[in-house]
């Protein structure tokens, strides 16, 4: 047994309280920040798809999945990493695997498109400026590998 360290037990409640009240305020910004980020995407590059539900209660304020029609996500989170700008590409789920990956085939997405999707996080510490760069960075990029392919 032994004497309980009360001091400790104090201190850790009271850190949980002010970590609790910091969780609203930065879940607040990046619901912010995601919603800037999709209409920013959505107003600048034709053939945008998300993936799962609207900004709002039915998703994670943190991140969003997007599928570009004609391009490869790949390229596009390639050619943004190297202009400092970091995206994963495919689903979250992805596997090694070159089948179409369950969560968007449950969704209805096909192969063609399932290729194009990049997932983006969004941290406490990103601000307008940066998501506004991303955005610009991210059309430009698009339009430059679709006007490689040969399909368009």
């Amino acid at each position: 047994a032994g004497i309980e360290n009360v001091a400790a037990i104090v201190g850790t409640g009271i850190a949980a309280q002010h970590a609790a009240a910091k969780l609203g305020q930065a879940a607040a910004n990046a619901a912010k920040l995601q919603k800037r980020l999709l209409k920013g995407i959505r107003s600048s590059i034709e053939g945008i798809h998300l993936n799962g539900p609207e900004p709002g209660e039915e998703r994670l304020p943190t991140q969003l999945s997007l599928s570009t029609k004609g391009v490869e996500g790949e390229g596009q989170a390639l050619m943004l990493d190297m202009r400092g700008v970091a995206i994963a590409a495919g689903a979250a789920c992805t596997t090694r695997s070159l089948r179409l990956p369950p969560a968007l085939h449950a969704i209805g997405r096909d192969a063609d498109l399932a290729k194009g999707t990049t997932l983006w996080s969004i941290g406490r510490n990103n601000t307008e400026n940066e998501i506004d760069q991303a955005v610009e960075l991210f059309a430009a990029i698009t339009t430059k590998l679709r006007s490689m392919s040969p399909a368009s």
